[in-house]
């Protein structure tokens, strides 16, 4: 009951939100600094401008195309976007150690003990199909729905390969974003924050099956799952700043788990920091970025126990995606991008965007580690 509850309470807040509300939730509690200011700048013949959150025909006004909910909309503003992701992963990591297939089937030390069969690499595609309204002055309405492709390449302790793969829809998300303070002024730039609040409904698919040599409809390990199976939260605060053509910003957004699943498991509770700076090379144009995204991912919680972990003739470990207490990890990624904003067009505004990159640190606990991110977009504004 306080599950549902909960549940009831989040999209209440999230959807339900009154058309005339307070365009800034922080104004009013800042009066002295805003006075403060407002007086050192009227001594420069500036003026302090209050409750801007937006700068139109910017390629950099939008944030990265890998970061999501890093910019709010006025008030009847409609965008749609579309993301192409592709992450590749290879090889397997102890804590920061690189361990080969050998070392992985037939182990010796950091591995903890050897395995059946070891994944060689991994790919993951996502479609992402998004959508932002600008609900009122405060609150900016969100929903992605992603479409997801996996494939996982295997090696058998006896040197035969095989491949599982699963492909569908993933969990899909609703959120808002809520406009905290904004202020502005020529010699002190643009400083803008805002609240994002999101939620998960689990309707990517967290029984898999292919064939493997256990059979032709095995159950898939965890990586290979489209969803988490719960109903997840994603609390956040996004900060962005810009002065003449730079830009910045920081962005810190969990992940929170609300109880197991139906298969007996949770995935672990997660956060995600972003910290970027972007350019604009070319006025109205062309804008370069680069972020540093910091990824932290507890283990699950649980296990399916229809997910098989050995072998049911000599009991040895099969594979160490099957095991959920091996699934946690941090990451820090860099990524490079480029956002171009085109000219208006039958009153649409229409960005094209790309960002790639790699992680420059990464600790699993015996999993496959990442090699390269890279992400293309479209985002058009009405």
């Amino acid at each position: 009951m306080n599950k549902i509850v909960l549940l009831f309470l989040v999209f209440s807040i999230v959807w339900a939100v009154p058309q005339k509300v307070q365009a800034a939730l922080l104004d009013g509690m800042f009066d002295g600094i805003e006075e403060s200011l407002a007086e050192s700048l009227e001594k420069k013949g500036e003026k302090l401008t209050t409750g801007n959150f937006y700068t139109d025909d910017k390629p950099n006004a939008h944030g990265p195309i890998g970061m999501m909910g890093e910019h709010t909309h006025e008030p009847g503003e409609v965008m749609f976007s579309y993301r192409f992701t592709h992450m590749f992963m290879e090889g397997t990591r102890y804590g920061t150690n690189n361990v080969s297939d050998a070392g992985v089937v037939m182990p010796r030390r950091p591995a903890p003990s050897g395995y059946i069969v070891v994944p060689e690499s991994m790919r993951m595609l996502m479609h992402m199909f998004g959508f932002m309204y600008g609900w009122n002055e405060t609150v900016t309405l969100t929903a992605m729905v992603p479409y997801l492709t996996t494939s996982m390449n295997h090696r058998t302790r006896m040197g035969g390969t095989f491949t599982t793969r699963s492909k569908g829809i993933g969990d899909i998300r609703f959120g808002s974003l809520w406009r905290l303070w904004a202020v502005e002024a020529p010699s002190i730039g643009a400083h803008r924050f805002h609240l994002n609040v999101a939620i998960s409904v689990p309707t990517g698919d967290i029984e898999p099956t292919d064939r493997t040599p256990l059979g032709p409809n095995s159950r898939l390990p965890y990586p290979m799952h489209l969803g988490s199976g719960t109903f997840d939260l994603y609390p956040g605060m996004t900060y962005g700043g810009e002065m003449g053509r730079a830009s910045w910003g920081l962005q810190a957004i969990g992940t929170l788990r609300i109880g197991r699943n139906s298969n007996g498991f949770s995935k672990g509770n997660a956060y995600t920091v972003n910290a970027l700076g972007a350019c604009e090379v070319i006025k109205n144009l062309l804008s370069g970025s680069v972020r540093l995204s910091w990824n932290h991912w507890n283990a699950y919680d649980g296990l399916d126990p229809n997910i098989r972990q050995r072998h049911p003739r000599n009991n040895m470990r099969l594979v160490q995606t099957a095991f959920p207490e091996l699934l946690s990890g941090q990451r820090l990624d860099v990524l490079f991008g480029v956002n171009v904003l085109f000219p208006d067009f039958l009153g649409l505004e229409n960005r094209l965007a790309m960002e790639g990159g790699m992680p420059i640190y990464q600790y699993l606990d015996g999993q496959l580690e990442t090699d390269s991110i890279v992400t293309f977009g479209w985002q058009a504004l009405y």
